[in-house]
C-alpha cells in the first residue's frame, strides 16, 4: 500500500475531500428516534435507552433489512414500554409469540433466535448498565467488541470478522459529544461493507491489482483498516460511512436506483470523484 500512496498523492487527497463532504452526516438507524426523519422511539439515541435500542438492533442485524428490524423493535417498544429493557426478567413466550406472530419478518433466518437474544442484550444492560458509559470505561473499542461477542447470544463470538460488535462501537462514535478518542484506540477496527470494497475496487489500491493482497479474513480487515487510517489518521472512524455509502442504493427496488452518496453530497457534480465514477450523473 505504500508504493501506491506514493504514486497517487493528488487522488490521496481527493479521497480525503470526499470522506470530510460526509460530516455531520447521521448514520440512518439515528433517524428511527427522536428527531429523526422516520423517529418511532421518544428518545435520542445516545440517551441510555436509545443505545441499549441500538445494541439490540446491531445483535439482530442479520439477514433483514433496516426498516424491518426497526419496526420489530418500534413495536415491542409499543407493547413492552421501558419493560422493553426487562425482556430477561419478563416471560419468555410472550415474547416469542410476538415475534413469531408478526408477518412482515418474513422468512427471517434467526426469527427462533431473537427472543433470545433480546433477553440476551437485556442481560447485558443488567450487568453493566448504560452502553455509552460502559465503553467509554473500558476505554477500548477493541476489547468492547470482545466483551459483547463473549456475553451476548449471537453477536458473533466464533466470526472473524464481528461485524455486529464492530458496528455498535462504530454507531456510538457517531452519537454528540460521544468523544470516540476517549474508546477509539489503535487497535479498534470497523467493520468491513460492500461498500468498502466497492470503494476500494474503484478508487483504492484494489484498482491496480489482479489478485487481493491477503490470504484470510483477518488480514483483509487488517487491511482495508489501514486503509482507513490512510483516509483519515486521527479519525478512522468517520470513513465507515462515507465509503459504504459509494453507489449504494437507497432502495434496492427503485430503478433507476438513487445513490447513497450521491444524495449525502447533493449531486455528483458535488463530488471530488465525480471525473473517475462509473455511476456519475451529469447534476
Amino acid at each position: 500500500m505504500a508504493n501506491w500512496v506514493e504514486r497517487n498523492q493528488a487522488h490521496l487527497g481527493n479521497l480525503r475531500a470526499y470522506v470530510e463532504a460526509f460530516r455531520g452526516r447521521a448514520p440512518s438507524p439515528f433517524a428511527w428516534f427522536e428527531g429523526g426523519t422516520r423517529a418511532r422511539f421518544p428518545f435520542p439515541p445516545g440517551s441510555d435507552r436509545g443505545a441499549a435500542l441500538l445494541l439490540s438492533f446491531c445483535a439482530l442485524y442479520q439477514g433483514i433489512s433496516e426498516a424491518k428490524l426497526m419496526a420489530l423493535l418500534a413495536r415491542l417498544w409499543g407493547e413492552y414500554g421501558t419493560d422493553f429493557l426487562r425482556l430477561n426478567k419478563l416471560g419468555f413466550e410472550g415474547l416469542q409469540a410476538s415475534i413469531e406472530g408478526d408477518r412482515g419478518l418474513g422468512n427471517w433466518g434467526i426469527r427462533k433466535q431473537a427472543p433470545g437474544i433480546l433477553r440476551s442484550v437485556c442481560d447485558f444492560f443488567f450487568r453493566y448498565g448504560s452502553p455509552v458509559a460502559w465503553v467509554r470505561g473500558v476505554a477500548d473499542g477493541e476489547e468492547c467488541v470482545r466483551i459483547l461477542c463473549e456475553e451476548i447470544f449471537m453477536m458473533g463470538k466464533t466470526s472473524l470478522f464481528k461485524p455486529k460488535a464492530r458496528y455498535f462501537v462504530w454507531l456510538l462514535t457517531q452519537l454528540p459529544d460521544a468523544h470516540p478518542e476517549s474508546f477509539w484506540t489503535e487497535g479498534t477496527l470497523l467493520p468491513i461493507t460492500t461498500g468498502h470494497m466497492r470503494f476500494l475496487r474503484e478508487f483504492g489500491p484494489l484498482r491496480e491489482r489482479k489478485s487481493v493482497p491477503w490470504r484470510g479474513p483477518e488480514e483483509k480487515l487488517g487491511y482495508l483498516n489501514r486503509f482507513f487510517r490512510l483516509l483519515s489518521p486521527q479519525a478512522p472512524w468517520s470513513v465507515y460511512l462515507p465509503l459504504d455509502a459509494y453507489l449504494k442504493a437507497m432502495d434496492p427496488k427503485q430503478t433507476p436506483p438513487r445513490w447513497e452518496c450521491r444524495d449525502a453530497l447533493g449531486g455528483c457534480l458535488q463530488c471530488p470523484l465525480a471525473p473517475l465514477c462509473p455511476g456519475r450523473e451529469e447534476i
